[in-house]
């Protein structure tokens, strides 16, 4: 008999947190090991989830992994420890910077597991608003960003919004391949959501690394009706699923016109 299971990846930024679902083809096969890992310019408390998946249909969707030894080590040789806070999360209290490399231990039953990850340089959007496209002769407002790309350097952009404080929502992944060194327009909708004049409309632009940006594009790419969907990459090689990212962020918010 087929089994599949759920990897829950729940990411924390500032005080809020994105939790995406990843629907994971492990037919017949034992449970995962999942590490979640961020580094963010913005926070000084910085996150790693560990966990097992399980099967879809049990109650709990996750099963936290406890009494892990976690620790950063960034590219001037020092170390941030992390303690558990709760089943399976654990926390460091440390300021990352843009262009710092970061290298992520996990050690689980004797097991250890490494991924490094570099901040990308800051870009931030200029202006913020509303525009307008017209899809099969019916009008759709989006979120309009602009900013300027810088030339000549690799760059991989992750956009997340919240609409009228609801729950945050990762909107799509992008990179510079056709737009290096000019001023972009970037259209931010989502063909499930209705935008409404006077939605209030919080909008996170992360500039993350390539590994970051391959894994969200295979997340985003993947086709819930494929029999065999493939595993997001791992950094953390055939031991561990999941992904570690440095990344600077910029938040931003507009009301719909």
């Amino acid at each position: 008999m087929k089994r599949f299971c759920v990897i829950l990846l729940s990411i924390g930024i500032l005080s809020i947190s994105c939790e995406d679902v990843i629907d994971v083809n492990l037919n017949d096969a034992d449970p995962r090991l999942v590490i979640v890992g961020t580094v963010s310019n913005r926070s000084y408390e910085q996150r790693v989830m560990i966990s097992r998946t399980m099967d879809f249909d049990v109650a709990q969707a996750h099963d936290p992994v406890s009494g892990a030894t976690v620790a950063v080590v960034d590219g001037a040789g020092r170390v941030f420890e992390y303690t558990e806070r709760t089943p399976g999360v654990y926390i460091s209290n440390f300021r990352a910077h843009e262009g710092g490399q970061y290298n992520l231990s996990v050690k689980v039953d004797g097991q250890e597991f490494e991924a490094r990850s570099t901040m990308p340089q800051l870009v931030t959007a200029d202006s913020i608003g509303t525009g307008v496209r017209t899809i099969f002769g019916e009008e759709q407002k989006f979120v309009s960003l602009r900013y300027a790309d810088p030339l000549g350097v690799p760059n991989y952009y992750r956009y997340l919004w919240r609409i009228n404080g609801g729950p945050q929502k990762m909107l799509r992944v992008s990179d510079d391949k056709f737009n290096d060194g000019k001023y972009v327009s970037e259209e931010l909708m989502d063909f499930d959501t209705e935008l409404k004049t006077g939605d209030s409309v919080r909008v996170w632009m992360q500039n993350i690394d390539m590994a970051a940006y391959d894994f969200w594009d295979a997340v985003q790419s993947a086709n819930p009706s494929t029999a065999a969907p493939a595993n997001p990459p791992s950094p953390f090689g055939t031991g561990a699923l999941g992904y570690f990212s440095a990344f600077a962020e910029v938040e931003m918010s507009t009301v719909i016109q």
